[in-house]
């Protein structure tokens, strides 16, 4: 018996060991993958051809060219030229939502960042707390409030920057939380809370009043949102004030509303101290303008105007002029001004002269025709108090919720339903040197944009929706859109359609179309006639008989459900790539439903594991690969419940199994794909960026390099180029250009070896230039463009090791022998010379042509990872090698390249270099060059590429001889000066100087043409080189044959340095012979002599 449990002991110690040991080597393996995939980086292809939501602006009182813009949900902007140029600043926080900023007004490099949007929307992100930083934007800290979520306002006392305030709302989804005012004494350090009313109130503004910072104005803001209802008010709102600097509050109620009350907004001016404005949410008979004469003690109605569109919650900001006490500007969808202190207000202007949906306003102290305004749609400034705008088109913050690629060649086009800027449609790359601009986008579609499809076999068909199921498709060789919403017969129950309706095309008939209200819609003619193939697959609950704030309201509570979702409304439908007719549905109160048939019957999935009720399902996705295999990704968020719910099914959904993996806590996720080709490797769209998992979940990595923190609310795959396509909701757009070397990184991390990925195929055509020179300078410098990716063959490779030189192995060893406290030794003069010759390892990659000829060495990075570089497409170029950098390129200077290579089969193969000594790492990947569909049709492109390559030759050789020419002129000018210094000189020796001037300048002319006419500006003959440059300069930036006149200068030119090319070699052997006779003659050194 003692034998067995010692038997059982040992086996369990073992099991321990080796899972141990199992969990170390995946933790390795995970932290190899991550270094790894940052070697991979997405690019941001914007747009900014219309903005984002502008929560609040800030200007430096001590240098007005200097802003900044807390985005809404894209963090923070700053410009030191009045909007000119804009970098983030904010990018690296772990926030993305911001709802308001401030600048010290003692120190302008102090600036404050509250985080968390200070609206209410469905579609709102939320923070970690108040930032600050004290370097005007370079490095921020966070100073606590982490569980605020939603920040209003922050204020700094003016006569000590030590004493802030902040407005904090608290949770939008749920009560507890930090929530009311907040006061700090020490510049952040430490918080106090001199206002705090319940678990369900906050403050959402303040005011400083202006002749004196110990009386300050605070507006309470009770509010609930969940996916079904937004209580926008109750009996705790209200307007509080306090006469000791934040240390105690009072309520004021004289002349205030005794309904319960939603969003308030406070403004004060220092044109009138002693007047306080609000602009307050109730019930129809008390909502309105009031003001106060008395500094917030008593109050009186001046209007019932509040403001409306979205609802309240969404605007409801007012500022008032510093000069003018009854010039006040009201946020709303269109800014809403008064001139009579609130007594009648306007819409400022006629609404048409730029975006709507006001949220920010700032006003020029020092002309108050001066404003900055901004919206949904982005910024705007006035110098005229508004009768004309000027947009700020350099600011890639567009929200998008759902996006859709085509299949478009030589490059795809996405779609993407954007937050009030309708639907956007424009390129993920272009043909042109600039990349995508602001003007390759167009707005096929208005108001909000949201999920959208594109015809797989037809990119001229194209579906996307309006809020609430208005379902439209486009003809876009037409530019038409007809609406295609689905209608019920008679008698059938009215639709509710989500926001956010999933529009799909089934992958296995391009015709065939599925939609969703409460139940699913099916169209064989692409919209033009629909049949509904379920029943109601949601709880049908009304949304008035739910909890808000633990109990059920009355119907007549202080509810803002206009600007919202019906609710149980279907929210994903998809039909399995496998098997036709396996669909499922996934509900926005969290059920999901399979159908095997085609819709003819259906089934109630298996419960979500550990899932809240009626929580949101953000996406249901059918294998590629396996017809019993779905994914779904559950989200609770809007109950307050901030786990991942990501999950996977084996049988249809009958049960489920996590896979959230090693994903951060509290990860909300929005979408997820899988490979084409890997089963194992899955994709997610996330809250704060995208990750992949090459073993099924089982591992998460992020895919962070070149992305912020952005909440990536929709993602695509796309089959043909294995592109990674993002849509962010308040930083445009990220593509990842090829993943496809994720499906291999795991096994190369493993086989611990360097090598090179698979080599997509490249697209062969000349990249245009569309304004006049690279970098469009004639567009100044607010023009935006997104550039494209390297033009060429994209090459993805990996290094585990790379030689270490004996230097770096010998700092390594005393770097050991320090941290020991050990005596170093001297190394030796001997060793250290060795070092000294020696040259760091470096990569190279070679490229073949289909016969195997090396054609091409392309320099690669060195370090340890995944790295990657680009071939033009190109031989090298044929140019003289020069070192020197000039100062000053101007914009119409290109670089030296030589010419294109015919399309074909090519390959690449990976190469280090140590101290000489070339090594192959692996073996070689083929790929193919084809021409691009806007490559000349017709044309023979080997005959085009090999009278480019005639010409390159010919460059090469007429330009080393004008180099070699060149290097004879400045020996002649040395050796001019040495002749006067040689008392051995002859009259010979003379007259041979000047007998090789002259041959010399000759030989210049006849290569180069006649300088002396040229220098008048008159014509002159043709030269060589003139002729070449007639031949390549017209063909070599296209695709074309030549034209006859360009092969006819080109025999020419090269008939002509055959000959020249004798009389040369003799002049250079003259010159040779002539410089003997100066060395025998005692002349002094000149450069280029042998001896």
């Amino acid at each position: 018996m003692l034998n067995l449990r010692k038997s059982t002991v040992l086996v369990l110690s073992m099991l321990c060991l080796f899972s141990l040991s199992n969990l170390s080597a995946q933790s390795s393996d995970v932290a190899s993958m991550q270094k790894a995939a940052n070697g991979l980086k997405l690019r941001n292809i914007g747009p900014a051809v219309m903005g984002g939501r502008i929560a609040d602006i800030a200007v430096n009182p001590h240098n007005k060219s200097n802003w900044f813009i807390a985005v809404g949900s894209g963090g923070v902007w700053k410009t030191d030229n009045s909007g000119i140029t804009w970098k983030p600043v904010f990018d690296n926080e772990s926030s993305y939502s911001i709802g308001t900023i401030t600048i010290d007004p003692n120190t302008p490099s102090t600036v404050w960042v509250g985080t968390g949007e200070n609206v209410s929307g469905r579609h709102v992100g939320w923070g970690d707390g108040v930032y600050k930083s004290t370097n005007a934007g370079a490095t921020w800290q966070n100073m606590g409030l982490e569980k605020s979520e939603h920040i209003g306002r922050i204020l700094v006392d003016p006569r000590n920057s030590d004493v802030v305030f902040v407005a904090a709302e608290g949770p939008l989804w749920s009560s507890g939380g930090e929530r009311g005012l907040y006061k700090s004494t020490d510049g952040g350090k430490t918080w106090s809370a001199p206002l705090l009313i319940d678990e369900n109130t906050g403050v959402t503004d303040m005011e400083f009043d202006p002749s004196n910072p110990d009386v300050i104005y605070a507006a309470a803001y009770q509010r609930r949102r969940k996916t079904w209802s937004l209580l926008s008010g109750g009996p705790k709102s209200g307007i509080y004030k306090s006469t000791d600097n934040g240390d105690t509050w009072k309520q004021i109620t004289t002349g205030l509303p005794g309904a319960d009350k939603g969003k308030i907004g406070l403004a004060v001016t220092p044109a009138n101290p002693d007047l306080v404005y609000a602009t307050i949410e109730s019930d129809n008979r008390n909502k309105g303008f009031y003001k106060s004469t008395d500094k917030g003690e008593s109050w009186t109605k001046q209007n019932s105007y509040t403001s409306g569109g979205t609802g309240p919650h969404y605007y409801q900001e007012i500022e008032v002029s510093p000069q003018n006490p009854d010039l006040i500007y009201q946020m709303d969808v269109f800014i809403q001004v008064t001139r009579d202190g609130g007594k009648s207000f306007n819409v400022l202007g006629n609404g048409r002269e730029k975006h709507s949906d006001n949220h920010a306003l700032w006003i020029d102290p020092d002309n108050g025709n001066h404003l900055i305004a901004g919206t949904d749609g982005g910024l705007y400034e006035t110098y005229d108090e508004g009768t004309t705008w000027r947009q700020f088109p350099n600011l890639p913050i567009a929200q998008f919720y759902k996006i859709a690629l085509d299949n478009a060649e030589p490059f795809y086009n996405v779609v993407a339903g954007a937050q009030d800027l309708g639907t956007l449609l424009g390129p993920t790359r272009t043909t042109n040197t600039e990349g995508v601009r602001n003007q390759d986008w167009y707005v096929p579609l208005g108001a909000d944009g949201y999920d959208a499809a594109f015809d797989p076999e037809d990119p001229n068909t194209v579906y996307m929706e309006i809020q609430g199921g208005e379902l439209n498709r486009l003809d876009r060789k037409t530019q038409e859109v007809i609406k295609i919403k689905p209608s019920p017969a008679p008698g059938d129950a009215p639709e509710r359609f989500n926001w956010d309706a999933p529009i799909v095309v089934s992958p296995h008939d391009n015709k065939t179309l599925f939609f969703g209200s409460q139940r699913v819609w099916k169209s064989e003619d692409r919209g033009d006639s629909w049949t509904a193939i379920s029943k109601d697959l949601t709880t049908n609950t009304n949304r008035y008989t739910l909890e808000m704030m633990d109990r059920v309201q009355s119907v007549d509570a202080l509810y803002d459900n206009g600007a919202m979702s019906k609710y149980a409304t279907l929210t994903g439908i998809s039909e399995s790539p496998v098997t036709e007719g396996l669909l499922y549905t996934g509900s926005d109160d969290g059920l999901i439903h399979v159908s095997e048939d085609g819709g003819q019957n259906w089934k109630k999935a298996g419960n979500l594991p550990k899932v809240p009720e009626r929580s949101f399902i953000n996406d249901v996705e059918a294998s590629q690969h396996d017809a019993n295999t779905v994914f779904a990704i559950a989200d609770g968020h809007k109950l307050g419940d901030y786990n991942t719910y990501l999950f996977m099914s084996k049988n249809k959904g009958k049960s489920w199994q996590s896979i959230a993996g090693d994903l951060p806590a509290e990860t909300i996720v929005w979408s997820i794909k899988q490979d084409h080709e890997d089963e194992n490797l899955l994709f997610l769209g996330a809250e704060y960026g995208i990750y992949f998992s090459p073993n099924m979940g089982v591992n998460w990595i992020k895919l962070g390099n070149g992305v912020p923190t952005i909440a990536f609310r929709d993602i695509e795959l796309h089959p043909r180029d294995n592109d990674l396509v993002g849509g962010t909701f308040g930083r445009g757009i990220y593509v990842l250009d090829d993943y496809s070397p994720l499906r291999e990184m795991s096994n190369a991390i493993k086989a611990k070896s360097n090598t090179v990925f698979p080599v997509r195929d490249a697209w062969w055509y000349i990249p245009s230039t569309p304004m006049q020179a690279a970098g469009m300078p004639s567009a100044g410098s607010t023009s935006f463009k997104s550039p494209n990716p390297d033009f060429g063959a994209l090459i993805t490779y990996y290094l585990d090791d790379m030689p270490k030189t004996s230097r770096s192995q010998r700092l390594e060893a005393e770097k050991a022998m320090a941290a020991k406290g050990e005596n170093i030794p001297f190394p030796g003069w001997d060793k250290l010379g060795e070092e000294s010759r020696e040259d760091s390892p470096s990569v190279m990659l070679l490229v073949r042509d289909q016969k195997g000829e090396a054609i091409r060495w392309i320099p690669g990075a060195s370090s340890k990872g995944m790295h990657r570089v680009s071939w033009d497409l190109r031989l090298p170029a044929s140019d003289p090698i020069n070192l020197s950098q000039p100062g000053f390129r101007p914009p119409w200077a290109g670089t030296p390249q030589g010419p294109m290579v015919a399309p074909g089969q090519y390959s690449v193969q990976l190469f280090v270099l140590n101290n000489g000594s070339l090594q192959s790492q692996g073996s070689a990947q083929s790929f193919m060059v084809k021409a691009a569909p806007n490559a000349s049709a017709g044309a023979d492109y080997e005959a085009v590429v090999a009278f480019q390559m005639r010409g390159n030759e010919l460059s090469r050789e007429i330009l080393n001889t004008n180099r070699r020419m060149g290097e004879a002129s400045e020996k002649l000018r040395f050796i001019q000066a040495a002749l006067l210094k040689t008392p051995g000189a002859t009259p010979a020796m003379f007259a041979t100087f000047k007998s090789l001037n002259n041959s010399l300048a000759d030989l210049r002319m006849s290569l180069n043409g006649d300088p002396i006419p040229s220098s008048r500006n008159e014509s002159t003959s043709p030269s060589m080189r003139g002729r070449l440059g007639n031949a390549m300069g017209g063909s070599s930036a296209t695709t074309q044959m030549p034209t006859a006149v360009q092969q006819r200068d080109l025999g020419l030119a090269e008939s002509g340095f055959a000959q020249f090319q004798s009389e040369a070699e003799a002049f250079f052997k003259e010159m040779a012979a002539y410089e003997v006779v100066l060395e025998k003659a005692g002349a002094p050194f000149t450069p280029g002599r042998k001896k």
